[in-house]
């Protein structure tokens, strides 16, 4: 990040006029995002981030519906900060805000490890065939025996 960071603020790099305006853009929204993540509490700063300002509105994008419950709950302490650190810091004299617009974009699901499969103890599934017999035919005695077999 820091490659492109240094690469977006050489300006002299970027000679025509389409990539001068891409990485003007860039630098934006990295200010904007570090605005954000000035304020924002840690346990959301990694489930959150600055999308846009238009019209001094910042939308917010959370990750999990957790965190856009969490982030409207704390957006009006969240919108003093916001306005205090722009009236403070010059770095953010452009960024006014007087509205905090919370959406969310849920990121694709990661697949976790597949869950051990749990076996019956050999004692026990002895006594469950057991009972399986005594049963006789039936859909218990069948059920019984299938689970008796998970040793």
């Amino acid at each position: 990040m820091d490659k492109l960071s240094s690469l977006l603020n050489n300006s002299s790099a970027f000679t025509g006029l389409p990539l001068r305006k891409l990485a003007q853009q860039a630098q934006s929204h990295q200010k904007l995002q570090t605005f954000w993540q000035s304020v924002v509490p840690k346990e959301l700063a990694s489930l959150t981030a600055a999308q846009a300002l238009s019209t001094e509105k910042l939308i917010v994008i959370a990750y999990n519906p957790s965190a856009a419950t969490k982030t409207k709950l704390l957006s009006a302490r969240l919108l003093t900060q916001l306005q205090n650190l722009q009236k403070t810091n010059p770095n953010f004299k452009e960024c006014k805000v007087t509205a905090i617009v919370v959406k969310m974009q849920v990121k694709s699901a990661t697949y976790g490890a597949p869950k051990p499969k749990r076996k019956v103890p050999l004692r026990a599934s002895h006594k469950l065939k057991q009972l399986a017999d005594a049963l006789g035919d039936s859909e218990l005695a069948g059920k019984l025996k299938h689970l008796a077999e998970n040793t």
